[in-house]
């Protein structure tokens, strides 16, 4: 933190102080004001990020207090998103009334509600990138680093997060009864501890996704890949195609890619293509013969291909792919499907390909879906395959088809290798018998075989063991890998996929690359070099808002987990908190230097307060109710100007729960935005706003707090509320004072210059009453409030003597002057003692008219008399030597009182009346008595 001034040299050598303030509109600026020198000189040089827009047009120097790098708008999305996923994990967790999930929202759910959001903000930022002309470094940087981001977040949740099927009964922050982030009661067994192949389907996935560029999708997308694939032999296509492999032509190089990441769906999509699959195929369907030799052994490679139940999936668009689970989007299809979405009134293309029947067994005794054996998560029957499937049906026209339950034939609910084990081995000797028999028999596609050499070649792959060299030596780590773990040993143990990938590295030169290294830490479920790498290398300590969130979140994530513990002890750096506090930063100073400042400061305040409750101290085991997250919240907070009532609003609201639990850190800040609010009214002169945020400012500090942190009616809201509501009753009482003091001196009244500025005070008084009493909430709270009463009374005389109720007007004054036992056993008056005087006038005015109009009765009694003898007394002892004129008022003054006194008398009836005072009953014979005693 800055000093407020620092001192710059001029060329004559004197030193001038330069002013330093925070920025309010910024939240994370420093404006630094030129030097005296340079200003008269006109030679001010800067280097701000905005201008100063003053009429003299002098520039403002504005650094930045941390090193915001700004975050690109698909970047606020993803971030405000994973926000949101987190807010939902922590509601999920916190709540008895969960009726989405039996357990709430899992860490593994969580990881992939985060991925999900890396994911669609990836897409999009590649999609801008291509339909973009030019691109600037610092977009692709943010692409590249929110890649690796991606990619480290997807491996640490296969190696080092709990399955969802382990998951389920866990009880996350922030329930922890210690008050800490880690509880030992909720930690884990490591994931490397699972069953053999539970980790084989995600780790094929993590491979497929980012390391086999070569394949995917986006490969069958390629123009160039299109235009082959319309070719009348796509076979024998070169053009401007370029894919890499041990064929002549790329169209076999492709096949070959594709079955060596197990994308066997794509694979088939390219052969269907080949010149003599389209011929075997418009033969079938033209005429009505059998299938020739050729054609038979395409059908067959079809079946075998699509029925294939490798860990991961086959690539087809019923898998799930993604690796994010099937909950992400089974609420959306469930949705369409029970709206009953017209996909052609919709946009949607309604030409979409008849996908048949996927529950069809193409292979005798597997299912389709025979893959999902693989999968450790816990499902029931594969819903979103079949949700997409009835989609593409509805697409299709066929509406009228779907009948039945939403579950494909049933499978075990949790991951059972043996299941796995024996569905696979049934498929690859299937594969054995069909494609290569052992009895010299060519099978059923020798001739495909014969015909296509590089097919046989190709296919042999699926059955494992070793590769011809052609083909193996140019692989990569990642490639081999995939063959080991698709063909070799699908039900590998989660700790020797490690060693795999360690000997697939090894292979060539030998030296592992430093990604390598970073890959296999993580697979041997180091959870430190996961955060290391991430704030390294992965933008966690680069300034970017989003980087460093997610290097946030996912340390949240390990640390949830038990993976790891954010502190062991007082003596070492809490890390959790610190990335927190680094996120922090950085997302408020990227927001502002785009200018967005009231969103920066909302997301960082949503970031940082599921970790601002109080937490055991390690020493001495005592609640701290100001960790350092809260002082960052309110050091924030403090130094924000919100723009508007509905932003402070939204703040208070946020923070609420948070002060309600003792953090007096972020009350005093919250106060502090009331405040502003009330002075940007005060500015605008409504004085009904100024009151409502000065009393939401008041309802802070002394509601929301705990009762034992409480503060009578808070700071400086209270005193700017206490001045407001003082200051409004004596211009009020003044103005009436001189009106009464006027009726002496003029017959003609008031004259119009009075009269407006009592009606002016008045309107001012009433809306500062009117917010007090429009406000329920601090109501009850305000009923011993001085000022606030002050105010009411002041407004009753004020509204009393234009009705002409000289009797409510007494009351009132009274009211003001008699002495009551106020806070702390303070005896004083309502009244300021400043204006006594002026209560007097009204007081002296009200009872000299009714004695001209030769009224009896007074409009004050036995009681209201003895309050105005008694501060008249006390006003006289103020002041020693009096001018002869004033000396001569006052004399009148006290015979008007005592005339009064003696008609009140006069005119009582002889029972002893009680009056009720503050301080309980009294007759008017002690009421009299007490005021012909001497005074002390």
């Amino acid at each position: 933190m800055p000093s407020s001034t620092s001192a710059t040299t001029n060329n004559k050598g004197d030193t001038s102080a330069r002013a330093i303030a925070w920025d309010t509109s910024s939240t994370a600026s420093l404006a630094v004001a030129p030097t005296p020198s340079t200003t008269e000189n006109n030679t001010t040089t800067t280097k701000s990020n905005k201008e100063d827009n003053n009429s003299d047009g002098m520039n403002l120097d504005v650094f930045l207090s941390h090193d915001g790098t700004g975050i690109p708008p698909l970047e606020v999305e993803c971030l405000l998103r994973c926000l949101d996923a987190r807010d939902e994990y922590i509601r999920s967790n916190t709540t008895n009334n969960n009726n989405n999930r039996k357990h709430g929202v899992s860490v593994k759910e969580l990881s992939m509600e985060y991925r999900a959001a890396l994911c669609e903000c990836l897409m999009m930022l590649q999609k801008k990138e291509q339909d973009s002309t030019t691109t600037t470094d610092e977009e692709g940087n943010n692409i590249e680093l929110l890649n690796l981001t991606y990619a480290i977040f997807y491996l640490a949740e296969i190696f080092l997060l709990p399955s969802i099927a382990s998951n389920s009964n866990i009880s996350s922050y922030p329930t922890n009864p210690s008050g800490g982030f880690y509880d030992k009661s909720t930690a884990l067994t490591k994931r490397l501890d699972g069953p053999p192949g539970s980790l084989t389907a995600d780790t094929v996935r993590y491979l497929r996704l980012h390391h086999t560029s070569k394949g995917g999708e986006s490969l069958m997308d390629n123009p160039e890949v299109i235009t082959m694939c319309n070719s009348d032999q796509p076979e024998y296509y070169k053009g401007k195609l370029s894919i890499s492999g041990p064929y002549e032509y790329p169209y076999w190089n492709l096949v070959l890619q594709f079955v060596i990441t197990g994308e066997l769906s794509k694979a088939w999509t390219l052969l269907s293509y080949h010149s003599a699959c389209r011929y075997e195929e418009e033969e079938a369907i033209n005429a009505d013969t059998e299938l020739s030799e050729l054609g038979e052994g395409f059908a067959a490679l079809r079946s075998l291909l699509m029925a294939a139940p490798l860990p991961g999936g086959r690539g087809d668009m019923y898998s799930d792919d993604a690796g994010l689970d099937d909950y992400l989007e089974e609420e959306l299809l469930e949705k369409g499907e029970d709206e009953g979405i017209n996909y052609e009134e919709d946009g949607e293309e309604n030409d979409v390909e008849d996908p048949g029947d996927i529950n069809t067994i193409l292979v005798n005794g597997i299912n389709q879906n025979a893959y999902l054996l693989w999968e450790n998560l816990p499902r029931h029957a594969d819903k979103l395959r079949t949700l997409r499937y009835r989609r593409d049906l509805r697409r299709c026209g066929k509406s009228d088809a779907i009948a039945g339950s939403l579950e494909s034939p049933s499978m075990p609910e949790l991951f059972t290798v043996n299941a796995a084990v024996s569905a696979y081995h049934k498929w690859q000797e299937t594969l054995r018998m069909t494609a290569f028999p052992s009895n010299g028999d060519g099978g059923v596609m020798s001739v495909l075989f014969q015909r296509f050499p590089a097919l046989g070649e190709i296919l042999s792959i699926l059955l494992g063991g070793s590769l011809p060299p052609s083909i193996s030596n140019g692989l990569s780590w990642s490639e081999v890998l995939l063959l080991e773990l698709l063909y070799n040993r699908p039900n590998i143990s989660p700790d020797d996929i490690v060693v795999r990938a360690a000997n697939a590295m090894s292979k060539g030169n030998g030296n592992k690359s430093p990604l390598e290294d970073i890959i296999l830490n993580i697979m041997k479920g180091s959870s430190g070099q996961v955060l290391g790498i991430m704030f390294s290398i992965g933008g966690g300590s680069s300034g970017a808002a989003l980087p460093a969130t997610m290097t946030s979140l996912l340390c949240n994530l390990l640390v949830d987990a038990g993976c790891i513990a954010s502190q062991q002890d007082s003596s070492q750096l809490d890390i959790q908190t610190e990335l927190l506090l680094l996120a922090a930063e950085a997302i408020v100073s990227s927001f502002s230097v785009q200018e967005q400042c009231d969103v920066g400061v909302r997301t960082m305040v949503r970031l940082l307060l599921p970790h601002a409750p109080p937490k055991r101290s390690f020493s001495s085991g005592e609640v701290v109710y100001e960790p350092r997250i809260s002082a960052m919240i309110g050091e924030v907070l403090s130094r924000r100007s919100p723009s508007s009532d509905a932003e402070a609003r939204d703040l208070l609201n946020l923070c609420e729960h948070a002060i309600q639990i003792g953090s007096i850190t972020i009350a005093d800040a919250c106060e502090s935005l009331a405040f502003n609010r009330a002075l940007h009214h005060k500015s605008k002169r409504n004085l009904t706003g100024e009151v409502h945020w000065l009393l939401r400012g008041m309802e802070i500090e002394t509601c929301w707090l705990p009762t034992d942190r409480q503060r009578k009616l808070g700071f400086a809201c209270r005193r700017q509320f206490d001045l407001l509501c003082e200051q409004s009753a004596n211009d009020l009482i003044s103005i009436l004072s001189t009106a009464a003091i006027t009726s002496f001196t003029s017959e003609g009244g008031m004259t119009e210059k009075q009269e407006h500025q009592l009606l002016t005070a008045l309107v001012a008084a009433e809306s500062v009453l009117e917010g007090i009493l429009k406000d329920t909430v601090t109501s009850e709270l305000l009923n011993g409030h001085e000022e606030s009463n002050l105010l009411k009374d002041a407004v009753s005389i004020a509204q009393a003597s234009a009705k002409g109720d000289t009797i409510q007007v007494a009351d009132s004054i009274v009211h003001c002057l008699e002495e009551r036992c106020l806070t702390e056993g303070v005896v004083s008056t309502l009244a300021n003692p400043c204006i006594y005087m002026d209560l007097l006038h009204i007081a002296f005015s009200i009872i000299v008219k009714e004695e001209e109009n030769g009224k009896q009765e007074c409009s004050f009694n036995i009681h209201g008399m003895h309050i105005l003898m008694a501060r008249l007394t006390q006003v006289l002892s103020w002041e020693k030597e009096w001018s002869e004129a004033k000396e001569s008022y006052m004399k009148s003054m006290k015979l008007a009182f005592c005339k009064a006194l003696m008609r009140i008398i006069s005119t009582a009836e002889p029972r002893a009346e009680q009056h009720k005072t503050s301080f309980g009953e009294v007759s008017l014979d002690t009421e009299l008595e007490l005021m012909l005693n001497p005074c002390i």
